[in-house]
Order: structure tokens, then C-alpha cells, then sequence
């Protein structure tokens, strides 16, 4: 009330003394004080602010001209997204004066954002020397607005969620770069700045200048001018940049980024985030080219889930800066937080044993997971990236490094995007079809005679059989060693023995193998988890011209054209200790919110599911779980030092890519301890006779704690004999023969 009486003396003192002169925009004299006022509404109505200036008299500080008096209704209404304006009722009530009169009117607007909403106005008419007016104050816009408010619109910013592991470590986190800024208030001189940060730290000086120019335009105090991942600056750094007037370091306000912690350790699980790609701002209206989300991992997979939803307010501010009176508010919605199966410590273990026991052209992956609920407790690709490092802009030459398949493809997920030939691991699947068909059982010996190393019609250094089959044209099937006497199962798994299994494949026939295959998931959808799986192959090319009787023996000892991806033969291997049902893996165990108060509450649990069931029946599972428990006590697993520790069973498998000098070696080792509930797979891709060593060193610092800092040195671990009848001392199971036989390379 005390600002209106002071604008109505303001007013009359002006009227009276400069009459005419002082009038900004009023009517003709001869217009009624109603007809001033229809035309007034009326121009609203039209939302002709311009036509409307025509009929006020102004005098407040906010707006003096025409295009200030315009601008101002249009950038409120536009804030409050006013679409459309309706007139429900208008009256002229004279004064006491006879010479003054009251407009009252109501305008409803029609707003996509605040839906239909009703204002009630009221106006002085004044007259004066050049006729009647409309006497202007913020009011006429919205009702509530005095002389000095302003209206205000804030976004807020709604947090994205954080990811956590199964021991509450952060994988990722929001937080801040190290940024190195420049106070303006200071009175730095840019020269200086410039050479200091072009010398100490390869700035380039013309960005410098470009951003202080631009800070100084625009009146800011701070200006951000180089920005670091976290922990990058030294303390010596920090110091030499305090000491440059105008120069300082911020970790805690200034350049928020996604921070994560365990780096290279786990990159491949949580990826990165970064600028939409074209297809992203086509399916998802809610980001634009300015947002940051998910490229890869988690982060890509898990986009709607943490991707916190902005809010925004729209309130009027007084001439103090106080929040007078809110118009609009649309509440922002932090992210949804995850919580990861994975255990930080074991991953850490899991990468450090991997960096350590391979060479810089050497690669693999590694997978630690409850076999009876498929929670991934650790799951590494080697080699890997610190994925922090995309928080900023990439120089071209460290992307092409981490993209090139010449640097081993870093970025490159090897336990879920890789597929490898299984090798001798695939033996515990290959001979269930003829366990089933009753052609092999526990005793099982082959009747056949496998020809010994360097022997009259065998010159290579591993044994050969050849089948006598009507239609078999691929010549010897080779093993590097064959089942020991008796010549049973066991004694054929444990050894690994290519033949054996071969023989079987072929006793099975073509039909009811290949359907089992199927019926396990080869070749067909992998298990479902939380990031993209490469489907496995049993075939490749074209089926009219594969040899299926040469298809069928190779595959029966896991090479050929089967190639599988690490984490769906960890899945399949489940299948032993849950009555034949292979577990589906997975990596969140459950997503949650928390409140201003920190109290935690579970939005979604993960229930256990399965990815194939009834794959084995129990007469299998009886009999392959011994032989493959003499595996890891004396047989092809025996280096890694775990089978008379630990109630522990599994397979080694390898084989060989590639030929002549591009050679590979691809070397697996599964094995499940029922001590701990574990599931343990090592795949390291090698040069040839090279990956034996790692793959049981890498298992061995997993399962057995106490081993861990030996593991570490990449020696041939323990003795290279066994125990029993049948030496233990395979150091490997890989097929012998030479480059250019058959192509029945690998075990």
C-alpha cells in the first residue's frame, strides 16, 4: 500500500508541474476514461503489448520505454508459457474526483504449463492535459508484481544416481574435476596467466585469452580455464598456481563430472558417460545435444534408471533478492542409485592378478560369480582404460589408441563381447548328448587304438586316431595325452583326452548332438544380464558346405567353428550345482533411493532366474563331477595348486587360432568351490604354449587367499608331477600335430 500512495503523489506532482511533456504513452483528450481502458484490455487480449504502451502512463524505474514495457509482459508470459488469453469481465468505477477512475478486469490465460489460470487486475485512470491513461505499474503484468520484483526461472538440477558395489565401495559417484580458475576481482594480468599456463602446463594461450575475454564481457568473477580428472594436479602443481595472481585450484564447486574410483579395474563393467549420439536424441526427447549419458557399460545400460529428472522453478524475487512467491515450481527428481553383486576388493584382486601374470600383447577376462544365484562377485577385461579419462575431451591420438585392436582394443568388454573357442572346456557339455543317447557312461572305454607320438605313421608329438567311419575325409584327430588305464571317463577328463571325446561325439550322431547344443542356448539368445552378451556360434558361413562328420568330432572336443563368450560358459556351468537349471548371471542386486535424511529404500530387488533348465540330468551331473573334480586333485588343473585344499572341480581348455605367424592361443580354466559357493572362470588369449602358466596362477591367487602375493609373480606354480597311478604332469591340454593338419588344433 505505501508504494501505490507514493506512486499516486509521484504522479499528481509530475501531472501538475510538467503536464503534457511528461507523458510517455497516453490517449487522445478526447477519449472517454472507459474507452481508454477497453482499448487497454483489449490490446492484452490481442497480446499486442506494443498497442497497449499507447495507453499507460509510466514512471516506475523497471520499464521507460516502449520496447522495455514489451519485452517485460513477453518474457514473463513466455517464462509462465501463456498460449492464450481470454477477457472474462471489465469495469470503469469512478472516483471521488470525478476526474479519476478504477479499472477492474479479469483475464483468464490458457498456459502448458500452469494449465488455465485466472487473474484479477485492478488499474488507476488518470487523467492529465493530453486526456486519460492508464497508470502503469508491474501489477498489470501479474497482480502480485510490485516496483523492484522480478521474476525469476531456476532449474534444478536432479543428481544422477550413484552405483555402489556389494560391499558399499562407490564405483560411481558424483563429484567434481580439479579445475584451474581465474578470479577476476583480483585484478590478474592475463599475460602473466597466460604464460604461466602455456609453460607449466601446455595450455593454449589463445583459449586463455578467448575465455578471460569472455568472463570479462559478461562480468563474471570466476572463470574456469583448465580442468583435470581428479587427483591428477600435485600438491607442488597446486602450489606454483596459488601463486600466480588471479589463479587457483577448485575440487569441490566448479566443474562437476562422473568420478570413478576404481579406474581400470572396473571400466568395462561401469563404462563412461559423454554426448548423445544422433540415435540417442531421437528415441529420448527428455536430453539434448547439451546432456551427458551413458556411452558405455552401466552407465548406457542403466541410462533411465540413474538419469535424475530436472526441475524447475519459476517464483518472484523482491529488491532484496528474497523469494517472494513461487509460480511455478516442477520439483527435480534425483537419479536412482544402484547396487552392484560386485565385490570391490575381489575385483581389484582380479584385475591386479590379470595385469600381473599377462604381457602387454597378452589379453583375457575373468569371472567370479555365485553359482547357485549367478550374482557376478567380479568380472574383469584385460587390458582395460581409465575411464575418467572421458570425462574430457580426447585427444585423437589416445582414442585411436584405445580403440585399435593393435593395442590389444582396450575399450573392448572380452567377458561379454569377446567369443573364444571353448576348447577342452566344452567337454563336460560335448559328451552330455551321449550320456544321454546311452552310449557312454562312467566306464566307458573306447574300442579303438590311438596311435602314440613319433611312432610309424604318427611323427607328431601327440597322439592320433583316425576314424573308420563311412564318410569321414579330415584325416587324424590328435590329443596331446589320452586317458590313462583304465581308459574310463574320468581318466579321459582328466587328462583331457580329444579323442575320447571325438569318439563319443561321433557314437552320438549328428541329430541329437547338434539339438542339444540348441537346446543349451548355442547359437542361439545368450543369457539375460545387465550388459550386452555376444551370442555364441556353433557354425559359421554357410551350413550346405560344412562337413558335418568333421563339425561333429571337432566339436565334440570344443574347437572347430564353436566359439562361446567367457560369461555364458560361466552360465552353463551352473547347470552342476543346480539340479541341471543354469543360473542366469547378474550384475545389480538392487536399485534404491535415498531420502534428504539418508534413509535408504529398495525400488526393485533381483530375483534369481535361469537362463536354461533341465540341461543335465542327475545320472550326468554323478558322473562328470568326479572326473571333473580329478581335474583340478591330478590332472590338467593340478598346477594351480587347489584340487587337494579346496572341495574344488572344474576344466582347462585350449586352443588355437590363426595360423602361421598370427598364431594365438586361447586358455581357459573353470572351476566351482563348493567351499566358498564359487564359480571361477580365467580366458587368456596368448602366443602359443604361453597362457598354462597365468591362467592357474590367476585362479590360484582367486581361490586361495593365502597364494595371492605368489600368484602375483608369474612362475610356474608347485611341482610339475601329481599324485596316483596317472602322473600329474600335464602342464596343459592342448592339442599337438602339426600347423597344417586337419585343423583338429586346440584341446
Amino acid at each position: 500500500m505505501k508504494k501505490r500512495v507514493l506512486t499516486y503523489i509521484i504522479v499528481a506532482i509530475f501531472i501538475l508541474a510538467l503536464g503534457a511533456s511528461l507523458l510517455t504513452g497516453c490517449s487522445s483528450i478526447t477519449e472517454s476514461a472507459e474507452s481508454v481502458a477497453n482499448s487497454f484490455v483489449n490490446k492484452l487480449v490481442a497480446k499486442d503489448y506494443s498497442g497497449a504502451f499507447d495507453y499507460v502512463y509510466v514512471l516506475t524505474s523497471d520499464v521507460k520505454t516502449r520496447d522495455q514495457f514489451t519485452a517485460r509482459f513477453n518474457n514473463i508470459y513466455e517464462a509462465l508459457e501463456f498460449t492464450d488469453v481470454k477477457l472474462i469481465g471489465r469495469q470503469v468505477v469512478e472516483k471521488q474526483s470525478e476526474t479519476d477512475y478504477t479499472l477492474t478486469y479479469t483475464l483468464q490465460f490458457a498456459s502448458d504449463l500452469l494449465g488455465d489460470v485466472t487473474y484479477d487486475y485492478t488499474a488507476d485512470i488518470v487523467s492529465g492535459p493530453q486526456g486519460y491513461s492508464i497508470l502503469y505499474t508491474p501489477s498489470l503484468i501479474l497482480p502480485t508484481l510490485e516496483e523492484g520484483d522480478k521474476v525469476r526461472t531456476a532449474s534444478q538440477t536432479g543428481a544422477r544416481g550413484e552405483i555402489f558395489s556389494a560391499d558399499g565401495a562407490v564405483l560411481a559417484k558424483n563429484d567434481y574435476a580439479q579445475s584451474v580458475y581465474l578470479d577476476l576481482e583480483k585484478n590478474p594480468d592475463i599475460e602473466e596467466v597466460k604464460s604461466f599456463l602455456t609453460a607449466n602446463f601446455s595450455a593454449d594461450a589463445e583459449k586463455i585469452q578467448k575465455k578471460y575475454d569472455n568472463a570479462v564481457e559478461k562480468g563474471y568473477p570466476l572463470e574456469v580455464l583448465l580442468t583435470y580428472p581428479k587427483n591428477t594436479l600435485t600438491d607442488e602443481q597446486k602450489q606454483a598456481i596459488s601463486e600466480v595472481n588471479g589463479l587457483g585450484v577448485d575440487e569441490e564447486r566448479l566443474s562437476p563430472i562422473r568420478y570413478y574410483p576404481y579406474k581400470d579395474d572396473a571400466a568395462h563393467i561401469i563404462g563412461y558417460m559423454g554426448s548423445p549420439s544422433e540415435e540417442q536424441l531421437e528415441q529420448d526427447d527428455t536430453i539434448t545435444e547439451n546432456s551427458s549419458v551413458g556411452k558405455a557399460g552401466l552407465e548406457q545400460q542403466l541410462e533411465q534408471t540413474l538419469r535424475g529428472k530436472d526441475g524447475r522453478i519459476i517464483y518472484i524475487e523482491d529488491e532484496k533478492g528474497n523469494q517472494k512467491e513461487i509460480l511455478y515450481e516442477d520439483s527435480k527428481t534425483d537419479g536412482t542409485n544402484v547396487q552392484l553383486s560386485i565385490d570391490s576388493r575381489t575385483q581389484q584382486k582380479a584385475y591386479t592378478l590379470m595385469a600381473a601374470n599377462l604381457k602387454d600383447d597378452e589379453g583375457g577376462a575373468v569371472i567370479v560369480m555365485d553359482y547357485a544365484t549367478g550374482a557376478v562377485e567380479s568380472m574383469v577385461s584385460y587390458p582395460s582404460f581409465d575411464n575418467n579419462l572421458f570425462n574430457f575431451p580426447l585427444d585423437p591420438a589416445v582414442w585411436d589408441y584405445y580403440s585399435n585392436e593393435d593395442s590389444g582394443n582396450p575399450l573392448l568388454n572380452r567377458a561379454t563381447q569377446s567369443t573364444f573357442m571353448p576348447g577342452s572346456a566344452f567337454k563336460p557339455f560335448s559328451s552330455v548328448p551321449a550320456i544321454n543317447a546311452g552310449v557312454l557312461n562312467a566306464d566307458s572305454v573306447p574300442p579303438i587304438k590311438k596311435t602314440p607320438p613319433h611312432s610309424e605313421g604318427n611323427e607328431t608329438g601327440s597322439y592320433s586316431w583316425t576314424p573308420d567311419i563311412e564318410g569321414w575325409h579330415s584325416g587324424a584327430i590328435y590329443s596331446k595325452d589320452v586317458a590313462k588305464s583304465p581308459g574310463t571317463y574320468e581318466m579321459a577328463m582328466k587328462s583331457s583326452d580329444n579323442i575320447y571325446f571325438a569318439y563319443y561325439a561321433l557314437q552320438t550322431t549328428l541329430e541329437p548332438f547338434k539339438s542339444y547344443l540348441e537346446s543349451i542356448g548355442i547359437g542361439g539368445e545368450p543369457p539375460a544380464f545387465d550388459l550386452p552378451v555376444k551370442a555364441s556360434s556353433m557354425v559359421s558361413g554357410d551350413e550346405e558346405s560344412i562337413d558335418w562328420l568333421d563339425w561333429l568330432a571337432r566339436t565334440g572336443y570344443g574347437t572347430g567353428q564353436l566359439v562361446i563368450s567367457p560369461l555364458q560358459l560361466a552360465t552353463m556351468y551352473t547347470a552342476l550345482e543346480n539340479n541341471g537349471n543354469m543360473v542366469n548371471p547378474t550384475l545389480v542386486s538392487r536399485t534404491f533411493t535415498i531420502d534428504e535424511n539418508e534413509n535408504e529404500t529398495t525400488v526393485e530387488e533381483k530375483q534369481v532366474s535361469y537362463y536354461k533348465e533341465n540341461t543335465m540330468s542327475q545320472n550326468v551331473i554323478d558322473i562328470e563331477k568326479p572326473a571333473l573334480r580329478r581335474v583340478m586333485v591330478d590332472g590338467t588343473g593340478y598346477n594351480a595348486l587347489l584340487g587337494n585344499k579346496f572341495n574344488i572341480y572344474g576344466k582347462t581348455g585350449t586352443a588355437q587360432v590363426g595360423e602361421n605367424s598370427l598364431k594365438r592361443e586361447v586358455n581357459w580354466v573353470i572351476a566351482l568351490n563348493e567351499d566358498d559357493g564359487k564359480l571361477y572362470l580365467v580366458v587368456v588369449e596368448t602366443a602359443v604354449n604361453e597362457g598354462n602358466v597365468p591362467k592357474l596362477a590367476i585362479l590360484r591367487g582367486l581361490v586361495d587367499e593365502e597364494s595371492y602375493d605368489a600368484a602375483l609373480q608369474t612362475v610356474t606354480p608347485g611341482p610339475t608331477s601329481g599324485s596316483g597311478d596317472d602322473s600329474g604332469t600335464q602342464d596343459d591340454d592342448t592339442t599337438g600335430g602339426d600347423a597344417g593338419d586337419s585343423g583338429t588344433q586346440g584341446e
